[in-house]
């Protein structure tokens, strides 16, 4: 997948296509007895009396596996079931949007052709097979309970109707990345709060560095800004959360709420309402016009754009200029653990391609990672949340009649349990395109010890982002309120607007367009006014 796809990782991260050795030079590099990569891939045998099936399943995710993989595992697969057939539609597309207007005229048929897809392209769509019904059924290639070969209590990704209609393959986590030769030759270390990040990144600029690889695509305003919004405002979960008597109020879960603002997991211990929040705005009880806002928007704009990439205003793929050993710092995700370690040790012709580079035109240098540093001050209620989530290949079933329907998630679930995944990963490495996105979310899988180091480096903590994060920045996510906003907030970095008139701009323009966000929203005022009721959009 070309850097280009990355526009869509503003909350939902996908992993990027790579080359990587094949498993044979892999293990070469390995001591020790490790076994059979990605752990023993023996399944149970089926039992005689097990479901036999009949038919073809169309596969056609966003993202494109390599043909070596699809065809690994559709064989795995035709061992049990031999009269299923496994038609692969994936291909790659120039971008996320192309496949997600592909995708929404297959799901606009009279008959929907595709049964596996990407289906958080399709937000509307409501004939997603919920992955919840399937949890607790038994896996018949590995005799146990699908939950425990999948992790589905990592991540408590759900719908607002608290439906889990897609999947993901890997665990996401996002770091800080930087050039350990570079850092050495300026004479600074990874910094420990903000404080530092713009001290190190100053000295990183006038040794003649770009002292951080951003972009203002997603980068900043989405994942940079509602993380260190989150750390001046968590104690606004008590006001979003579900109440009793709400439609989406679940007790197991609301009931045992226990504020902590330093709880890692804080946000996924209640049920986010967008009523409550919305009704919050319009009554002003949460607000921007802040100090708190202040002061993280001055902590900002000490550092963006001007310690950033050059062409920081204008979309690029922040990762080129870090493998190519001109940034000393790059905000990722975890997939560039891997990306990073294959592209620096041999840069394939395919792989140059993608990156728009030359092949052999990559220095190798050593690199590590930390976390995000923290904003420092009075007014600071936590410490940094970076959201963590699944990546990968993001998986959804189209719901079509009911037979058809278990057969489609009878290889699905096949897929994404060891037996499966164990012949998709082991197609992908003979492939030479081995490169986790991040830690598996199947469980049972071992990878080669390099890319186990790698990924080793990841310490997840269940963390999930705040629904709102990143509101003031982004708004609802279209309309006019959004554009407002977005304006605003360039004005602020290029220092045309003081932080303090900022912050009361926010706030007069969610006031004055109130109408326009809940338009854009799905809501209504009633909607709004009475959390206890299911809005119909819902």
């Amino acid at each position: 997948m070309s850097g280009s796809s990355r526009r869509a990782f503003l909350l939902r991260s996908l992993a990027l296509g790579v080359s990587a050795p094949t498993i044979a030079s892999v293990l070469a590099g390995c001591t020790g007895d490790d076994g059979p990569p990605f752990g023993n891939p023996a399944t149970r045998q089926r039992a005689d009396d097990a479901a036999r099936y009949r038919g073809h399943i169309v596969v056609a995710p966003l993202e494109n596996p390599p043909k070596a993989a699809q065809e690994a595992l559709t064989r795995a697969y035709r061992e049990h079931q031999p009269d299923v057939r496994i038609y692969w539609q994936a291909r790659d597309y120039t971008d996320t949007g192309a496949y997600g207007q592909w995708l929404g005229r297959q799901l606009s048929a009279s008959r929907v052709g595709p049964d596996i897809v990407t289906s958080g392209y399709a937000p509307d769509f409501r004939g997603f097979v919920d992955f919840n019904e399937y949890r607790a059924q038994v896996n018949p290639y590995t005799g146990q309970a699908w939950e425990k070969d999948y992790d589905f209590g990592k991540y408590r990704e759900l719908t607002a109707e608290g439906t889990r209609p897609e999947l993901g393959t890997d665990q996401l986590h996002l770091l800080w990345y930087y050039n350990k030769e570079i850092f050495a030759s300026a004479n600074v270390s990874p910094p420990k709060n903000w404080r530092e990040v713009v001290e190190v990144s100053r000295k990183l600029k006038k040794a003649g560095h770009i002292p951080l690889s951003t972009n203002f695509d997603y980068i900043l305003p989405g994942w940079i800004c509602s993380v260190y919004f989150d750390q001046y405002h968590p104690s606004w979960s008590t006001a979003v959360r579900s109440q009793p008597g709400d439609w989406n109020w679940n007790p197991e879960l609301d009931g045992d709420f226990d504020y902590d603002a330093n709880d890692p997991a804080l946000h996924a211990k209640y049920t986010y309402s967008a009523q409550r929040f919305y009704q919050a705005l319009k009554a002003k009880t949460l607000r921007y016009d802040t100090p708190a806002m202040v002061e993280l928007v001055t902590n900002l704009i000490r550092v963006f754009p001007q310690y950033s990439n050059g062409d920081f205003f204008a979309y690029t793929d922040q990762y080129l200029p870090f493998v190519q050993g001109k940034a000393a710092m790059l905000v990722d995700g975890s997939w560039s653990l891997t990306l990073l370690h294959k592209d620096l040790q041999s840069l394939t012709e395919s792989r140059a391609k993608k990156l728009g580079i030359k092949p052999g035109k990559l220095q190798p240098f050593d690199w590590d990672v930390f976390e995000f540093p923290p904003m420092e001050g009075p007014l600071v209620e936590s410490r940094p949340r970076p959201p963590e989530g699944t990546t990968g290949y993001h998986l959804g079933v189209v719901e079509k009649d009911p037979e058809h329907t278990e057969m489609v998630m009878d290889f699905l679930m096949f897929w994404l349990s060891k037996p499966g995944y164990t012949a998709f990963l082991q197609g992908t490495s003979d492939a030479g395109e081995l490169a986790p996105a991040g830690p598996p979310m199947v469980n049972g899988i071992e990878y080669p010890r390099d890319i186990a180091d790698l990924l080793g480096k990841v310490q997840q903590k269940g963390i999930v982002g705040p629904a709102y994060g990143s509101f003031w920045v982004n708004g609802p996510g279209g309309g006019r309120t959004t554009q407002i906003l977005q304006a605003l907030f360039t004005n602020v970095l290029q220092r045309r607007t003081p932080p303090q008139e900022y912050a009361t701009q926010v706030q007069k323009t969610i006031e004055t367009h109130f109408a326009d966000i809940l338009a854009n929203t799905g809501l209504t005022e009633d909607d709004v006014a009475n959390p206890a009721r299911r809005p119909r959009s819902v």
